[in-house]
């Protein structure tokens, strides 16, 4: 009878190693179609991406095309130049009409007549500070009239620090 026992169990050892070959084949097919499907569509979603960026090739016309452009472009860069080679050469000749102009020449003579004033109020204020010292009892008189002085030359200096502006547009810077 042992026998009999064996055989069964030999006969259900033998169904078991089929099965397991049967269910190793199918995991191991299983893993190569999911390998494959998922290589096909790597690949795929690869043609389709690039596909999509390909920037068309250069053909004769947009090589003819860009030369145009190329041209065009020359072209209106030289002219651009000529144009400002006349409008530099225009500005030189009105800077010279400017500093012959007549409007600069009065700022100029009103410059001076400025500093003329200028340097009469110093004298005439001098003067009075020395007439003071020479007679006595004049002081009040002399400090009215020195605050005039000073207003008067104050006044000039601005109009200096005016006509200068208006001459040069700059302020003047000595004061």
């Amino acid at each position: 009878m042992p026998d009999k026992k064996a055989a069964p169990q030999a006969k259900s050892d033998a169904t078991a190693g089929d099965a397991s070959k049967k269910t190793s084949i199918k995991t191991i097919l299983a893993f190569f179609f999911c390998f494959l499907f998922s290589v096909s569509a790597s690949v795929a979603a690869t043609y389709y991406l690039l596909t999509l960026k390909e920037a068309p090739l250069l053909t004769e016309e947009t090589d003819t095309t860009l030369e145009q452009q190329l041209t065009s472009l020359q072209s209106e860069v030289a002219r651009q130049k000529q144009t400002i080679e006349a409008v530099q050469a225009e500005n030189q000749t009105l800077k010279l009409y400017l500093r012959h102009s007549s409007s600069t020449a009065l700022k100029n003579i009103l410059i001076d007549q400025e500093n003329n004033i200028q340097a009469y109020l110093k004298v005439m204020k001098a003067a009075m500070e020395e007439l003071t010292k020479l007679t006595s009892g004049t002081r009040d008189w002399n400090n009215k009239y020195q605050y005039q002085l000073d207003l008067a030359l104050k006044g000039s200096l601005e109009r200096e620090d005016l006509l200068k502006l208006l001459k040069t547009g700059e302020p003047n810077e000595n004061k």
